[in-house]
């Protein structure tokens, strides 16, 4: 009996199938297979990544199992050079990634206001499109991760340092807070850098324990991260503001509130020079002209102001005048150089590339234009 036992026994292991053996030619067709998400610890930031490996790609796995070559991070749509060690079944173990770019600009800053509230605010019930023009990407979404690579790229191009992000708050309607995490993964291997534009204060007069509340999440969240601007190592945040605002009110719950040490700055109102509460710095936030003068503090441009449901431009456009108003900007030395805006489209105030303006480079007259005159 013992022995019919054990000749089953035997019997059951010399049919059973072979495992496959992690050969380099397996391992490679596993490596293909699908997307692996990895964080690299090897960095202080920690960043994430989401990687996808063409089979041409899966060539760079050699000996011993190292791969040392590139990849694609759908995250933030851009080919990344990694190395790692591909163990059975198909785990990714010491990986590295590439390192972040930690600079910071000096002053002056060139920066510019951004939206991410795409593709919300194309439609105006019952208007689509709510915008007089018609972007060169065409009506995109901000969750498309080619959208937010191709659009550093393009103020990367026109020489601006910085993307002001239009944000409101942490459960704030438009969702801007859940895709900054993917502007600065985007910015982190370049010199391009993002600060929170903080929306609520033009909508309300939030108090500062919720200002206090705001400024640590932002810091503890985002501020970090290689690609967020700082001033002297402190981290940037812009404020927008009502008509409504003043020294008593506005300036004085920020200064209370911003116990972080945050580099703030505030949306400029009637007297604002005089408030005991003194920002940072002051900018101004209205397309309606073609130049705003804060020196020292900033100095602000536009392109125009054609808002779709209005009759006529507040502002009409003119390269040749948006040329004039770059030199006035540089020539102002103000430590804020700002234009007004990248791609407020329901407003008509974008310098991004539509169909109106396009040029051979990709990128538009009014970038161009910013390509040229910007140093």
């Amino acid at each position: 009996m013992k022995a019919a036992l054990l000749l089953l026994v035997a019997g059951a292991f010399a049919t059973a199938p072979p495992q496959h053996s992690w050969t380099l030619a397996h391992a490679r067709r596993v490596l293909e297979g699908r997307t692996y998400d990895v964080i690299d610890a090897s960095q202080s930031d920690r960043p994430e990544y989401q990687l996808q490996f063409s089979p041409r790609a899966a060539k760079s796995l050699g000996k011993r199992f190292v791969f040392a070559g590139l990849a694609h991070d759908t995250f933030t749509d851009r080919d990344v050079h990694v190395q790692f060690r591909f163990k059975r079944p198909g785990r990714i173990v010491d990986f590295r990634g590439p390192a972040a770019d930690v600079t910071q600009p000096p002053f002056p800053i060139h920066a510019t206001f951004y939206y991410a509230w795409y593709p919300e605010a194309w439609l105006r019930d019952p208007v689509f499109p709510y915008s007089r023009f018609h972007p060169s990407l065409d009506y995109y979404s901000d969750y498309d991760a080619r959208i937010v690579r191709e659009h550093i790229d393009a103020m990367l191009y026109a020489h601006l340092d910085a993307g002001i992000y239009s944000w409101w708050g942490p459960d704030g309607y438009p969702q801007t807070d859940e895709l900054f995490s993917r502007y600065l993964a985007a910015a982190r291997t370049t010199p391009f850098r993002w600060a929170i534009y903080y929306e609520p204060e033009g909508y309300g007069n939030p108090s500062v324990e919720k200002i206090r509340s705001d400024l640590e999440y932002i810091r503890d969240r985002y501020a970090a991260k290689p690609g967020y601007l700082k001033v002297d190592g402190r981290f940037v945040v812009y404020v927008y503001g009502s008509s409504e605002d003043d020294c008593a009110g506005m300036a004085t719950r920020w200064r209370e509130a911003n116990t972080v040490g945050a580099y703030i700055v505030l949306k400029g109102f009637p007297g604002f020079r005089t408030c005991s509460a003194q920002p940072d710095a002051w900018h101004q936030y209205s397309a309606a002209l073609a130049e705003y003068d804060f020196s020292p503090d900033a100095f602000m441009i536009a392109p125009g102001f054609d808002e779709r449901s209005e009759p006529a431009p507040r502002l009409p456009r003119d390269v040749s005048r948006w040329r004039s108003d770059i030199a006035d900007m540089v020539a102002s030395n103000a430590h804020w150089q700002l234009v007004l805006t990248f791609n407020e489209w329901p407003e008509g105030t974008a310098v991004e590339s539509a169909q109106e303006w396009a040029t051979p480079s990709g990128y538009g007259a009014y970038l161009d234009a910013l390509h040229e005159l910007l140093p």
